[in-house]
């Protein structure tokens, strides 16, 4: 029998679009450093929406990653690592919807 690998395509740069989203957020090093926290001071934009606690706005913006790589993925469902993509990426944007809703809801019910 033999078997038929799938093959590397568009589908496949949804998975390189995925891992630069991760990369977007991930500390790196010993410093610690995130290319998000440098990205946002570098044009001044404050990276939690209270001060040092609140939403972390870096991890909203990238969503700006996971919905290309989620909708590259979801077209080319049979080239490689599109289901791990597809997969990944939709978690990471239901997070990104979900999270910020999460605080404004508290605030309703116990505000």
């Amino acid at each position: 029998m033999i078997t038929q690998r799938k093959p590397l395509g568009l589908g496949t740069l949804s998975l390189l679009v995925l891992l630069m989203g991760l990369a977007f957020n991930f500390q790196w090093g010993k410093t610690n450093f995130m290319i998000s926290h440098y990205l946002f001071n570098l044009i001044n934009i404050p990276i939690y929406s209270n001060g040092t606690q609140g939403l972390h706005i870096p991890f909203v913006v990238a969503a700006l990653f996971w919905i290309p790589a989620f909708l590259i993925a979801k077209k080319n469902r049979s080239h490689y690592g599109t289901s791990v993509s597809y997969n990944v990426a939709g978690f990471m944007l239901l997070l990104c919807i979900i999270g910020p809703v999460i605080p404004v809801i508290d605030w309703m019910v116990n505000g």
